[in-house]
């Protein structure tokens, strides 16, 4: 027949209390601590007391039971599921747990322990139970051999558990005092504060720190210091105020505080704030002085320095003609310079302690708390141009620099602020503004205006070009009639050219330009661009070539119609200043500024050539080499204009190389994206 197998620690039945039990023995502080003779002297004794070959001082965790102190047992801890301790948690506490024969107990009858080679047989077990209720462990004492155990047994037992529970309950009493004094002194060196304590017998006594702040070695606790010690650090003039203050505070209930100096024994002078306050017996007699020592010299030091600054502040502040400030974080003035004065006609004193905001105009005192708000949220410098009020009640322009002013702890502490006049730059920005805003819409205006002037224009033009078109192809003109109808063919087209020139221009100046974004060849529209002017390259005599790269994609995305019309306006002005030589187009690819890939287009002839000087306007509006050129080649002006904008808001450049005499290069990139199609694999 098999047999049952032990309950697991999760099939044994917990105390009610678990949690706050476990948190109570976590509390103590003593698991996995090493062993302690105290406790082994108590193992030691329960053994020789009940003649037992093993006693224990058992503490029961969440899935252990371990042993502060083991006498004739080998183990640190067993499973919690094989205790029998654990199932003495369930009586209530100081109770006694006794087995008298475990193989006859249901219990415990098949408990690897009994069953295996510990062969226990006896159990008696003392309930650890802390002052809190808390049932903890027991002191348990186990035997091989089944055994009667009588009441007085029982007690005595119970009486050796309850002392164990004292020594750990004191244990830990200990370690949070030791712990306590180790902060205080922590604590005190920090602060750079020492506590001594005087009785009424005129022991004193001090703690660690204050031995540091006079400069000597620190002594035990608790050891009494000499008094001529105490009052060799003083000077003679302090001694007396030492012993006063002493005095005093033997006979009044309130706490009393002197700041004076003291002098360590290398010399170094140190300002120390001493407090003391008597200590009452139950009686209601004076048991002892307490007191605190705080060295207070850095903070000394710096109340120097901050006066010395605050001089020199004032010193400068007083002298600028600019008005300095200083202000709570409230907006009230805690100094204001004497620059006010001339400023907004009142005296500092008038003005100090009173809010910046009654000083504004209504208007702009949101402004001014909106920066004090930003500058107690973080914010270290702001700048407001504001309405201050004179005196007279007329407007002052203001520019107002506020600065945070840090504690020591990075927090904002006040604020700096510098004030100047700026009533006549103020006055000029607004005429600039108001002229500015004119000039746009004059600006506009003439937008408007050429571009409805134009629309009316085209028009009629049109017609005019397509009946000259119908009388150039009637058969039988005379040689006067072909003539006329040439010139007004070639002159209308010419206008049509302006007249487009001035609507593309209209559109870019309003926004209203859109750019396609399709694929096409760029092979094909160079060949095709250069056959609209292949005929005057022909008339000129000049040569062409064209060469596009094989690192260029054979197909594009962009609007080709756009890229024509800047490359066209190129090649016309190339063939345009060409008389002798030839015209040619290049088709690169490279790397933009930002490391992406271009497309490079280059114009490139032999015609007169531009000056520098020249060259770095021609792409504004209106822009011609010379006026001799307008009147020897015509145009508006506008065409590079164009081309530059549309190459920009197609996010390229367009530039020139030339000099006088020896031809010009004109160039323009884009970026350069293939058609994604191109390299998709067909299904």
């Amino acid at each position: 027949m098999s047999e049952d197998p032990v309950p697991s620690i999760a099939e044994t039945v917990l105390p009610e209390n678990e949690q706050a039990r476990l948190e109570a023995l976590r509390a103590l502080r003593v698991l996995d601590t090493p062993p302690e003779p105290r406790f082994d002297r108590l193992t030691r004794l329960a053994a020789t007391l009940f003649n037992a070959p093993t006693a224990l001082i058992s503490l029961i965790d969440a899935e252990r039971q371990w042993f502060k102190s083991r006498h004739g047992f080998n183990a640190c801890e067993t499973p919690r599921g094989d205790a029998f301790c654990s199932s003495a948690l369930l009586l209530p506490g100081g109770s006694v747990m006794v087995v008298e024969d475990a193989t006859k107990d249901p219990l415990f009858a098949r408990n690897p322990h009994v069953t295996g080679t510990d062969h226990v047989r006896f159990y008696a077990g003392a309930l650890l139970t802390t002052a809190s209720g808390h049932n903890l462990g027991t002191l348990c004492i186990v035997d091989t051999e089944p055994r009667r155990f009588s009441e007085a047994e029982r007690a005595l037992l119970r009486e050796l558990g309850d002392l164990i529970t004292e020594q750990l309950e004191l244990s830990t009493e200990r370690l949070e005092a030791e712990e306590k004094r180790r902060l205080l002194e922590l604590a005190e060196t920090v602060s750079h504060v020492g506590h001594w304590r005087r009785t009424a017998a005129g022991e004193t006594t001090w703690s660690a720190e204050v031995y540091r702040i006079f400069g000597l070695p620190p002594r035990k606790p608790g050891t009494p210091v000499a008094m001529d010690v105490v009052r060799s650090a003083y000077g003679a003039d302090q001694r007396a105020r030492l012993d006063d203050f002493l005095d005093r505070a033997m006979d009044q209930d309130a706490t009393g505080e002197f700041q004076t100096s003291i002098t360590r024994p290398d010399g170094k002078l140190r300002q120390v704030v001493v407090s003391a306050r008597r200590q009452l017996d139950e009686g209601g007699r004076v048991e002892a002085l307490f007191g605190v020592v705080q060295d207070v010299t850095d903070r000394h030091r710096a109340q120097e320095r901050v006066r010395r600054s605050e001089a020199q502040f004032r010193l400068l502040a007083d002298h600028m003609g600019d008005v300095v400030t200083r202000l709570q974080l409230d907006g009230s003035s805690r100094y204001i310079s004497p620059a006010i004065r001339g400023l907004l006609g009142y005296t500092p004193e008038e003005m100090e302690g009173r809010s910046a905001q009654a000083f504004l105009h209504p208007d702009d005192r949101s402004g001014l708390l909106n920066a004090f708000a930003r500058i107690a949220g973080g914010e270290r410098r702001s700048i407001l141009q504001l309405r201050a009020l004179h005196r007279d009640g007329h407007v002052v322009w203001v520019e107002t620099t506020f600065q945070a002013v840090l504690d020591s702890e990075g927090r904002p502490a006040e604020v700096i602020a510098v004030i100047r006049d700026v009533s006549e730059r103020h006055t000029l920005e607004e005429e600039l503004r108001d002229a500015r805003d004119k000039a746009e819409a004059a600006s506009e205006a003439k937008t408007r205006f050429l571009a409805n002037i134009s629309h009316e224009v085209r028009t009629p033009l049109t017609s005019i070009i397509g009946f000259s078109k119908l009388l150039q192809a009637r058969e039988g003109l005379g040689a006067v009639e072909r003539q006329c109808a040439d010139r007004i063919s070639v002159s209308g087209e010419a206008l049509l050219n302006v007249i487009n020139d001035v609507l593309d221009y209209s559109k870019l100046e309003a926004g209203a330009m859109v750019l396609a974004a399709q694929p096409f060849e760029i092979r094909a529209l160079i060949r095709e661009t250069a056959e609209i002017v292949l005929g005057q390259i022909e008339d000129k005599g000049l040569s062409y070539a064209e060469d596009v790269g094989e690192d260029v994609p054979a197909v594009l995305v962009g609007d080709s119609v756009r890229l024509r019309q800047v490359l066209l306006n190129l090649m016309s002005n190339a063939i345009k200043f060409t008389e002798h030589g030839g015209v040619s187009v290049s088709v690169r690819s490279n790397t933009g500024p930002n490391g992406r890939p271009r497309v490079r287009v280059a114009v490139t002839d032999t015609g007169i050539g531009i000056a520098p000087e020249v060259a770095a306007t021609l792409f504004e509006r209106f822009v011609q080499a010379d006026e001799s050129t307008t009147r020897r080649f015509g145009g508006t002006g506008l065409g590079l204009a164009i081309s530059r904008q549309l190459v920009e808001m197609m996010g390229g450049a367009i530039g020139v190389h030339s000099r006088p005499g020896q031809g010009s290069e004109f160039w323009f990139e884009f970026p350069l994206q293939p058609d994604p199609a191109e390299g998709a694999t067909p299904c």
